[in-house]
């Protein structure tokens, strides 16, 4: 795992007053351990993504209520296995397969790495809760001993002796082709991204992807006038702010990233055109009136829409 600075009171403070990119820190920090955790209950990586958006969505709508920032990562850690434990609750008993529909080609290999899923769910069964959690850590998350003994708690002579002792029952179950396969699960660092994402929109804020940050705080100024809330972020006239959050791999959707009601779409269109801002021509909408539909500097698409037709 990359080295990472720890959070500092002063930035957990900074999240808990509403600063968005404060709480990416914290995403950043400890959305792979928290995968880990989720996993060590569900046995599934999608059923264990799920449950982590979930938790991270808790703990942005209830970080105020987290006293001692110093037993931040604890609190995440109970949040996650309390939620993972409802989505098993409501999932089905049987281990979840990885590919539902393989090819005809691609039986072989299919059910080869459904039998090793299963062994290893059955044998990581065998271990006591904390145990697992150790295990599952270490070899998905690729933390430290140290690491592992902040986030749960425990003492680093403690990790290491659950660590033993769990090597020794996954061996006896799996003689050893257990950490193969845990090495071939290790987590992508997107997930921080689809994290951030999902817990705006289901936060109600608006959200745009970007390449730089900087950048694109500065076309939103030049070209629509926004102001910047204490945060850094443009706010809109409606008072609500427009997170940009930065991206390494931006592909641009489909989907319109913002619609909006403008009084004249005619003008909006013409002003944007003079300013080099790429759009396309309106449109007569049956929805929507007269829609505009123009693009930022990373590719992301807007509509400007007109009623009154």
């Amino acid at each position: 795992m990359e080295e990472e600075s720890p959070l500092t009171y002063q930035r957990i403070k900074e999240a808990q007053a509403g600063d968005f990119e404060a709480f990416r820190l914290i995403v950043k920090q400890y959305s792979n351990a928290l995968l880990s955790v989720a996993y060590s209950v569900l046995g599934d990586f999608h059923d264990a993504q799920d449950a982590v958006q979930e938790a991270f969505l808790k703990c942005y709508r209830n970080l105020n209520t987290l006293n001692d920032p110093a037993k931040l990562g604890s609190w995440l850690y109970a949040i996650t296995r309390r939620t993972s434990l409802d989505f098993a609750k409501r999932s089905k008993p049987t281990l979840p397969l990885q590919d539902t529909a393989p090819s005809p080609d691609n039986v072989m290999p299919w059910l080869e790495q459904y039998a090793i899923q299963e062994s290893v769910w059955g044998a990581l069964q065998e271990l006591e809760e904390k145990s697992k959690s150790v295990v599952v850590l270490y070899y998905i998350s690729g933390w430290s001993m140290k690491e592992i003994g902040q986030f749960l708690q425990m003492s680093v002579s403690a990790v290491e002796s659950r660590m033993r002792r769990a090597r020794e029952v996954l061996k006896g179950h799996l003689a050893g082709d257990y950490e193969q396969y845990f090495h071939t699960q290790r987590l992508g660092r997107e997930f921080e991204q689809k994290v951030s994402e999902q817990v705006l929109k289901r936060a109600g804020h608006f959200y745009v992807p970007v390449t730089n940050k900087e950048r694109a705080t500065a076309w939103f100024i030049q070209h629509f006038h926004l102001g910047i809330s204490r945060h850094g972020n443009p706010v809109l006239e409606s008072g609500q702010e427009l997170y940009l959050l930065e991206c390494q791999h931006h592909v641009p959707a489909s989907l319109p990233v913002l619609t909006f009601e403008v009084t004249n779409v005619e003008d909006l269109g013409q002003l944007l055109q003079h300013q080099g801002i790429a759009t396309e021509l309106i449109q007569e909408d049956a929805l929507f009136g007269k829609l505009l539909v123009f693009y930022d500097p990373d590719g992301n698409k807007y509509h400007a829409i007109d009623p009154k037709v």
